[in-house]
């Protein structure tokens, strides 16, 4: 089985850091899951953010340097401070929450999180990024980072996934296989490949 971060270097703990594409999942989570049961171990709310439990307890095996979530939210700035407190409740170090307009996303998401991507790689402060996002405006960021020596792991849904984006990652985890299940036997199998 495909494993959520696939790499151990003995005697060297990996940097890791996390960016969440929270706006890009939430509409495609709420897409895919349709009428079917919220799941126990899932947050969601539709159209803003998604997130796991089983994903924290993923993350816990590895040094995270931080964890930042980039999603939009329609009110005025105090309704957009309980969304960053509640992700910070999901242990995201650095919630970003935009001010987005009926109908149509915030492009200060996007922007923001290619943003801080790319400066924490040139300034050398992870070794392996997470982009969880489908998004193929992210590919020529991803290159970038590439280019500069650093891992980049893509956790994303299949629905609406860039094929693109997912050639140009270093590994990629289909996260419906968490966020769309309740079956806590499997979870554990999806933390790691199974040692060589």
């Amino acid at each position: 089985m495909t494993a959520l971060l696939p790499w151990r270097v003995r005697g060297k703990p990996l940097r890791v850091m996390l960016f969440v594409d929270g706006e890009n999942l939430a509409i495609r989570y709420g897409n895919m899951l349709g009428d079917k049961k919220l799941p126990d171990h899932v947050h969601f709310k539709k159209d803003e953010y998604v997130w796991s439990d089983v994903l924290n307890a993923a993350l816990e095996l590895y040094e995270m340097s931080r964890s930042h979530y980039y999603t939009s939210a329609i009110g005025a700035d105090d309704v957009r401070a309980v969304s960053e407190d509640t992700l910070r409740s999901f242990r995201m170090d650095a919630p970003r929450v935009f001010q987005r307009f009926k109908g149509r996303g915030s492009k200060r998401v996007d922007i923001s999180l290619t943003t801080e991507f790319l400066l924490h790689a040139f300034r050398d402060n992870y070794d392996i990024a997470i982009l969880v996002s489908g998004d193929e405006d992210f590919v020529p960021a991803v290159e970038a980072v590439a280019d500069h020596g650093k891992m980049v792991v893509l956790w994303a849904l299949p629905d609406g996934l860039s094929p693109a984006l997912r050639r140009t990652v270093h590994h990629y985890f289909d996260l419906s296989k968490v966020l769309l299940t309740d079956k806590p036997a499997a979870w554990a199998s999806v933390f790691h490949d199974k040692p060589s």
